[in-house]
């Protein structure tokens, strides 16, 4: 019989039934909507060598420029290193999907980092999306980039990291979870950068952000933090319904085909399911 290689939920307790990680389709993490694994695979790789490229030279520009003591007070860079870090891993299963037909990597990993490894797709579209929303909006202004190097290096981490992960969100196959944990989480996250914000200014003296400016704002600044939260979730929220719909207009070929996977249930591993090939 076919499984959707999700946790078992009889043996699933605790946080992973409250973060719902038992409902996540393992195959997800390598496949893909539109193309084959092999192509989605030099695609994520293409995707990492140019974050790569821009996050390494970020941090030169900044250490030559002696900026580097307030480099990840932005939440653009902190948000950029995330991005890094969900095309690696992404990148790994990928590959490992493409040569071995199976996500087993992922499977084998502790739940507590296949949970780090939804969180990390969500938070890295999520946070591109408003941190582009945002600069472009609120913040861009072209003086402030005079060279070349500083211009390619805005539109890196304000414009081709939303290209990126909405490219990744259509030609592969992941999707936010709908749980209310999830984006609760990631609000959380939003709230603690907001504190390392104010505490930078406690300790340096300035604002990373003049939205974020409680002493221009005043009494608005309250008003502003929790719209800044509440259109975190919001913004959660489209994006999933976007990916919902986006499930439904071009299933992941995984799930349409079933990838050469069923269930077996004679000899199953420890996580509740094993991945065989069908005759």
């Amino acid at each position: 019989m076919h499984h959707d290689l999700q946790n078992d939920t009889t043996k699933s307790s605790g946080w992973h039934m409250w973060f719902r990680l038992h409902t996540l389709d393992h195959r997800r993490v390598g496949g893909s909507r539109l193309i084959g694994t092999g192509t989605l695979a030099i695609i994520r790789a293409a995707f990492f060598a140019y974050t790569l490229a821009g996050w390494l030279l970020s941090v030169i520009l900044d250490a030559k420029d002696g900026n580097m003591k307030g480099h990840f007070v932005y939440f653009t860079y902190l948000c950029y290193t995330g991005l890094l870090a969900y095309l690696a891993a992404s990148l790994v299963h990928t590959v490992q999907v493409w040569r071995r037909g199976s996500p087993t990597l992922f499977v084998r990993m502790p739940k507590v980092l296949q949970l780090m490894h939804w969180l990390l797709f969500a938070s890295a579209l999520l946070y591109a999306t408003i941190v582009s929303v945002m600069f472009w909006s609120l913040i861009y202004q072209a003086s402030d980039y005079t060279s070349t190097k500083r211009k390619w290096v805005n539109a890196s981490v304000h414009g081709t990291n939303i290209v990126i992960m909405w490219a990744d969100m259509i030609l592969g196959a992941m999707v936010f979870c709908a749980h209310w944990s999830h984006p609760l989480l990631l609000c959380f996250l939003m709230a603690l950068y907001l504190s390392l914000a104010y505490i930078n200014e406690a300790v340096n003296g300035w604002f990373a952000y003049g939205f974020i400016n409680y002493k221009v704002h005043k009494a608005l600044e309250v008003p502003i933090i929790l719209g800044i939260l509440v259109g975190t979730a919001v913004i959660y929220y489209l994006l999933y319904g976007l990916q919902v719909l986006l499930d439904r207009v071009l299933p992941p070929k995984h799930i349409t085909d079933q990838s050469g996977l069923e269930y077996d249930d004679g000899d199953e591993q420890e996580d509740g399911y094993k991945l065989v090939s069908k005759p």
